[in-house]
């Protein structure tokens, strides 16, 4: 039995009150990984592909600089260097043993459907989350997992401390308080500035997904590399409503 990470990021804002129209949604991505082989050989490779691309290992990959090769990023405006370090990065996140569950809130609909009920998306998805990783552990065997969130704002972070106490207290629909109190052991707020790996991982995951669910057609290829990460209740079964829940 194996204790594991739980890392969340997210994509998107979580805010109804104003949607942004070109991404109207709000995604919240979780990694699970081992403990033992996140502290030991997961850091030791992601920190041999930070030093090999950019000299250290202190810098800390933020998706959203990468993809527009901005701040410690403008080496990536070179094609050359660009090429060779997405492929070197696909390579590390396909043979990583991690698994993948995401939630996602499609903003719009939620409002037409619930109206001034409609709650908080953030809240939504670490519902969702949690109960997935229940369902995970059930299948692994998992015995205890610890949960990183990046953190938000002192308001945020309490909101989600809060909304995570409610899951543990009162279960859900699917599952009941006993199996998530068993499950889940603690949880932290990771700020974004913080050097942590597993936080890193599920930001570089968490926009593909998310265009992936707006922009089902297009092609996605980093959505590729994570595709198969993705939480499934059987083998060779669908990944949607299972690693990847999209609401409502």
């Amino acid at each position: 039995m194996s204790n594991y990470y739980l890392f969340l990021d997210e994509s998107g804002h979580h805010g109804l009150k104003t949607i942004n129209q070109e991404f109207p949604i709000f995604l919240l991505c979780g990694c699970l990984l081992e403990q033992d082989y996140f502290n030991t050989e997961f850091t030791d490779k992601f920190n041999d592909l930070k030093l090999d691309h950019f000299g250290t290992t202190e810098i800390v990959l933020h998706s959203s600089d990468i993809r527009k090769w901005q701040n410690e990023f403008k080496v990536l405006g070179d094609p050359k260097l660009r090429h060779r370090f997405y492929q070197d990065l696909d390579t590390f996140i396909s043979e990583a043993k991690f698994t993948i569950v995401a939630a996602a809130i499609l903003k719009e609909k939620l409002i037409q459907e619930y109206g001034p009920r409609a709650d908080n998306p953030y809240n939504l998805c670490l519902a969702f989350i949690l109960e997935r990783t229940v369902f995970f552990t059930d299948a692994t065997s998992g015995k205890g997992v610890k949960v990183a969130a990046e953190a938000r704002g002192k308001k945020e972070d309490a909101s989600l401390q809060n909304q995570y106490q409610l899951v543990l207290s009162n279960g859900t629909p699917y599952v009941e308080s006993n199996r998530f109190q068993k499950i889940f052991t603690d949880i932290e707020f990771v700020k974004k500035e913080t050097n942590n790996l597993g936080t890193q991982l599920s930001d570089l995951a968490a926009y593909p997904i998310a265009t992936k669910v707006l922009y089902s057609d297009r092609e996605n290829l980093a959505f590729d590399v994570f595709e198969p990460k993705i939480y499934r209740q059987f083998p060779d079964g669908d990944y949607l409503g299972y690693g990847l829940k999209i609401f409502p």
